[in-house]
């Protein structure tokens, strides 16, 4: 699997697993393929601010792991890092 069929299958695998990020305009913070080539981890944000704050912009960060070669989704993580997903 390409880099963009990565990201395009990992983002619509994110709202069904955290429905906070249903309806939400994603974007793209990082996309890593493991050493070994078997999985991608593509980490997106998306806007979870109040919007009767004016102060502070506040993102939610969100990681899918998924299977190089099928697109098979094998995880999600809740947070910034890449990390051991």
């Amino acid at each position: 699997m390409q880099v963009k069929e990565a990201v395009q299958k990992a983002s619509k695998y994110l709202p069904e697993v955290f429905e906070t990020a249903a309806d939400r305009e994603l974007r793209l913070e990082g996309v890593e393929k493991s050493d070994d080539g078997r999985f991608w981890k593509v980490t997106f944000s998306y806007d979870t601010s109040n919007p009767t704050s004016l102060m502070r912009i506040l993102r939610d960060y969100k990681t899918v792991k998924l299977r190089d070669d099928n697109g098979e989704f094998m995880g999600a993580q809740d947070g910034k890092l890449l990390g051991e997903l």
